[in-house]
């Protein structure tokens, strides 16, 4: 007769009555199990943060051309290109709200607070369009093309590439909102809200990059 060997996991293992002593492996470690007040991380998390590692390297690879095409130019910007501070740091600021508003979301989804979720959610909705309406007239003011000269090309495609983000990160915290409406999010149950507040901080950790690359390592006139 053959013998079966069952592997020894906490997945196999019965589950103690409350009124019996805590299990423990047979080499007499504890049953693992997990860390009281600390949720496990989610897929919807974890697919999440996998995601947006592989674009930063998109966004890293734009920033290195634009510095190392920069370093080898004369005059940058070039000449007759005048790109106002004002915009990008109303955006800056505005971003920087969002980064508290989405978090204040996700805060009282984990405490079964909907009502302020649901109004955090909204807020970060009414500030990301915002952003997106001062970055859509960043390209209309700027009096230059795409076409224009190397730093017309780079600076539509890094405050595009942003806007491209917030658009969708947009969506995503619009359709959290109305699963937040909804109900679907609580003090245990509330992964995917978790991981669009994520999206949504890298959204801005975008923004801050092209910044910090357009204008704070650019002199403009």
């Amino acid at each position: 007769m053959a013998l079966v060997t069952v592997p020894v996991s906490a997945d196999n293992l019965p589950v103690a009555a409350s009124d019996q002593a805590p299990l423990v492996l047979p080499t007499g470690a504890p049953l693992p199990g997990p860390v009281p007040g600390r949720p496990r991380r989610g897929t919807a998390t974890i697919g999440t943060l996998l995601l947006i590692t592989a674009d930063a390297m998109v966004l890293g690879a734009i920033a290195a051309v634009y510095l190392t095409i920069k370093d080898g130019a004369v005059t940058w910007p070039p000449h007759g290109v005048h790109v106002s501070s004002y915009t990008p740091t109303m955006i800056t600021i505005t971003a920087v709200m969002t980064a508290f508003s989405v978090q204040w979301g996700v805060f009282a989804a984990r405490r079964n607070d909907g009502r302020n979720a649901a109004i955090a959610l909204g807020l970060t909705l009414f500030l990301g369009v915002a952003i997106a309406d001062l970055e859509w007239l960043t390209f209309t003011r700027t009096g230059f093309g795409f076409n224009a000269h190397p730093y017309g090309t780079l600076y539509n495609v890094l405050i595009g590439y942003h806007l491209l983000h917030l658009l969708a990160a947009i969506v995503v915290v619009l359709v959290l909102a109305f699963r937040t409406m909804a109900g679907h999010f609580s003090d245990d149950r509330h992964d995917a809200l978790r991981a669009g507040a994520v999206f949504w901080q890298y959204s801005n950790v975008v923004w801050f990059v092209v910044v910090s690359v357009l204008f704070l390592a650019s002199r403009h006139g």
